[in-house]
């Protein structure tokens, strides 16, 4: 039986037993305690938790899975995986034990027809109603039913919270397979007994005395690795010999001169590669930390073995389409983003091939000269990692491979040490020792007004004379965090110079002196208006720049540092390689576009998981508080943010992005100004706001053009634009001079005129439409004469070039019309790509024809998809020559 048949009839079974069936999530949870989503339960962990009433009271999933627990032991065992699919069916409320257990008895013996002799049970070891079901109820002989202990067979979600006893399924392979240990039974390390199934039965919560109580609400979690039954019912002895891996391994062989299926490293190299192709799909992208440190290790553990392999060259996006192609029907998300799986896959092993050769030849030297006490030194692991991209896994199991141990305990140290370094990188060493040398202890947290008042009257709290910092009771002066730099101004009539902010938020005032300051004297705080004025122009930029990028680049792209200051912003953020020169255009182009919005910007106060539910971004990894602030920029961005902010975007005048650089693998940084600082990016703003000008002038001319062709009426308005743009020119002069009263008049002027040729293109371009509409619907009749009869029935199948839907709609309607009983096949081609219609009459309907299938054998010859119904089916393909075959080929179906 076929994986594809595995899955499905696991769903529709449990479909035909009440159950809903859901999608699986992404691998990437929405469980901020979890890295990687481990199993099919994890979706439904808040209705366990009773956080959450469930839409449905029972669910049946496939859920894709990603465990790095036994990743040194894939490709040694015949079981071992880090990424594998479970078959799971949930209930809420509904059913218990005895019914969990009677599904999953009745699908693996009828339903998948497994011998009901080479299946055992294990419970829980106090669970007597468990062991009383198989016993009584299933008829399971007594000799088949094993107790074992709360490690192998009790759940808990955590410490305390709902829990409960398991009843695992096994498969019995035979003694040749065992250890030939007299007590070898189900639980056994050996390859005799293979668990399949797992039925957790959730009834107690664990409170923090360990007490288990009764819940009210009891569930079922269950979960069947698909690649074990697999193994199971197309009769080989492991996971790696299946249909789901096959293919990949047959393809890996391609690239060496081995003949041996069954060696470690081809297994590894399949596994690991199944896992970093889903992991990409859901967004995650290789990095130093986390998820992105997960798909790094597997990556590059991929291409160290794919060298043990004697595979020289890069290969891994060559497997990578293979599990597109084998997985993309049950995962569409696959296919959708193959390209840029392609890419980082790319990307990784071709950065990790530049330095495994000379990472390598460092390790066999240090071998050498450590041969005697067998031990990599700490340091020597820390460069392996840090100059040559070692994950120190991999280090450790080359070195085990050889006999070597590692130092870790000296690579950690070397590792805090960096990890310290690039910490201080972001404060300044004389800012963090200043903080460091006070005692705050006795003071409560400042209270911060800045939001709204630029200056208001404060008591002072503190004063430290030898480090010149003063503290105030309340302040509008911001305390540098969150990559936002701290506020200056005047206390009374003495500078401040800069403001930081202690872990313990209290706010420290930098002061020039502090003669005339006494404490709990009452003074005036007044922070510098116009540069907290730049300062908060460059941090909303830094929040439309992050959202463009998305757009720009993909949903991967996250922040993961920033500087925001009254000269410039500097925006870290995760991205896989260089930014083409049309990517920043188009990052510039979006920010301008909501800066030329004036979009409000609104901020205000919500519990955190309010802020999650309304669409705020939060970053993985940092820690937020029971109450934070949400930054949302109308209709464009909405995220997490202390900061202090434009009220609307429009104040934000225009924005630049200076340069685009590498921090580090997987770390983009961007440096941009906004605001008034951008005055020394005006002439480049002018000139390409020139040249848009100018293209939207010849695209809109271009229009008219082919209306006029058409039929159609032009506007007499485009003349304006040739005074416009001799006037343009002086204005650029004026940009040159620094003349900012005609600088802010030609940005008013031109993006005035931009928006009205955007406006009259839109309309233009509707017309033309209509237009077209109107003649695909007129010229119609005269297809009457290209109408067959095949099989009695009235068919048109015909061809068009670079009709719209809305056009082939036209056509079939007016044909439907006049013919009363007709199919009719339709396609137009576009470069690269092509539409198709297909509709049927509802009296051909009742004889048996349908849309639905015609659509189907139109796009197997076309390589596209389609969707509908009986009546009416639509889609589209890859392939335009093709479709004079694909219209042959439907029209031979109906005879």
């Amino acid at each position: 039986m076929k994986s594809s048949e595995i899955r499905n009839r696991f769903l529709k079974y449990f479909e035909g037993k009440g159950h809903k069936i859901l999608p699986g999530s992404s691998l990437v949870p929405t469980d901020p305690t979890v890295l990687l989503t481990l199993a099919g339960m994890l979706q439904f962990k808040p209705i366990f938790l009773g956080e959450e009433k469930p839409q449905y009271k029972t669910a049946t999933t496939v859920q894709k899975c990603l465990r790095m627990n036994d990743i040194e032991n894939v490709g040694k065992t015949a079981r071992h995986l880090t990424f594998f699919e479970m078959l799971g069916n949930f209930s809420f409320g509904d059913y218990f034990k005895k019914e969990a257990i009677g599904f999953a008895w009745e699908l693996l013996t009828e339903g998948y027809a497994l011998p009901r002799e080479k299946l055992s049970a294990a419970v829980f070891e106090k669970d007597d109603e468990a062991y009383a079901i198989w016993k009584d109820i299933i008829k399971l002989p007594e000799n088949r039913i094993f107790r074992l202990d709360e490690e192998n067979n009790f759940w808990s979600v955590g410490p305390t919270g709902p829990c409960g006893p398991c009843s695992e399924i096994y498969y019995d392979f035979g003694p040749e397979k065992g250890c030939g240990k007299p007590n070898c039974r189900p639980g056994c390390d050996c390859d005799r007994f293979l668990e399949v199934w797992n039925l957790v039965f959730i009834q107690y919560n664990r409170n923090e005395k360990e007490d288990l109580i009764p819940l009210k609400v009891r569930g079922i979690d269950t979960g069947m690795g698909l690649e074990r039954l697999a193994s199971i019912l197309q009769g080989v002895d492991n996971n790696f010999e299946t249909d789901l891996f096959v293919p990949l391994i047959k393809k890996t062989l391609t690239f060496t001169k081995l003949q041996d299926p069954s060696k470690a490293s081809l297994r590894i190299v399949a596994d690991h590669t199944r896992a970093m192709t889903n992991l990409i799909s859901d967004g995650i992208y290789p990095g130093n930390t986390g998820r992105g440190y997960v798909l790094r290790r597997i990556i590059r553990r991929a291409v160290r073995h794919g060298k043990l392999l004697g595979i020289q060259k890069p290969f891994l996006v060559d497997l990578a389409k293979e599990v597109v192609a084998e997985m993309k029907d049950v995962y569409p998300v696959l296919a959708k983003r193959e390209k840029i799986i392609c890419e980082v896959i790319q990307t990784e092993e071709d950065n990790f091939l530049t330095t495994l050769k000379q990472g390598m030849e460092l390790f066999n030297k240090i071998m050498e000269q450590h041969k005697a006490d067998k031990i990599i030194p700490g340091e020597t692991a820390f460069k392996l990692h840090d100059t040559f991209g070692f994950p120190i896994e991999l280090t450790r199991e080359i070195a085990e491979e050889n006999g070597f141990k590692v130092d870790e305990q000296g690579f950690e140290k070397a590792m805090e040490g960096q990890k310290e370094r690039a910490r201080e990188a972001g404060i300044p060493a004389e800012k963090k020792e200043k903080v460091a040398k006070l005692d705050l202890s006795k003071l409560k947290t400042t209270k911060f007004l800045g939001y709204e008042k630029d200056s208001s009257d404060a008591k002072i709290i503190k004063i430290f004379p030898e480090e010149k910092i003063v503290v105030l009771d309340k302040t509008p002066f911001y305390g540098e965090s969150g990559g936002q730099v701290g506020d200056t101004g005047l206390i009374n009539d003495i500078r401040v110079t800069d403001t930081l902010l202690s872990p313990s938020g209290v706010i420290l005032h930098v002061v020039e002196k502090v003669d005339g300051l006494k404490e709990k004297a009452k003074v005036k705080a007044t922070i510098d208006g116009s540069r907290r004025a730049a300062i908060k122009a460059h941090h909303t930029a830094t929040h439309l720049l992050h959202k463009a990028l998305r757009e720009v680049l993909g949903d991967h792209v996250t922040q993961s540092g920033s500087y925001v200051g009254p000269d410039k912003l500097r925006f870290d953020f995760k991205h896989f390689q260089a930014m083409k020169p049309e990517e920043i255009a188009k990052v510039e182009r979006i920010v301008n576009e909501q800066i030329k919005r004036k979009c409000k910007v609104d901020v205000s106060q919500k519990s955190y998981d309010e802020a999650i539910k309304m669409g705020a971004m939060a970053l993985f990894g940092e820690k937020y508080g029971d109450k934070v602030r949400v930054l949302d920029i109308k209709d464009f961005s909405t995220e997490l943010c202390g900061g202090t902010h434009v009220g609307s975007t429009g104040e934000i005048l225009f924005f630049k992005v200076l340069s685009e650089s590498a921090l580090g693998a997987g770390v983009r940084r961007i440096e941009a100004v906004a605001g008034q600082k951008a005055k020394v990016n005006v002439l480049y703003q002018a000139k390409s706001l020139k040249a848009e000008v100018e293209n939207l002038l010849k695209k809109y001319r271009a229009l008219q053009a082919e209306k006029e062709s058409l039929g159609g009426k032009q506007f007499n308005e485009t003349g304006i634009f040739q005074i416009e743009l001799t006037e343009l020119e002086s204005l650029v002069n004026a940009v040159d001079n620094q003349d900012s009263v005609n600088v802010k008049k030609f940005l008013d002027h031109f993006r005035g005129r931009e928006e009205w040729l955007e406006e009259r293109i839109v309309k233009s371009e509707k017309e033309i439409r209509d237009i077209k509409l109107k003649q695909a619907s007129g010229d119609a009749s005269s297809y009457l004469s290209e109408v067959k009869e095949i099989a009695e029935v009235k068919v048109l199948a015909k061809e068009f070039e670079g009709h719209s839907m809305q056009m082939l709609r036209a056509v079939s309607d007016t044909l439907q019309n006049q013919l009363k009983s007709c199919i009719v096949v339709l396609a137009s081609a576009f470069p690269g790509r092509l539409i198709f219609l297909i509709t049927v009459t509802k009296d051909l309907i009742e004889k048996g024809y349908s849309a639905k299938k015609l659509a189907d054998i139109f796009t197997q010859v076309v390589g596209g998809k389609g969707g509908g119904k009986e009546a009416k089916a639509e889609g589209g393909g890859k392939d335009p020559s093709k479709i004079r075959e694909a219209l042959e080929k439907v029209c031979a179906s109906l005879g």
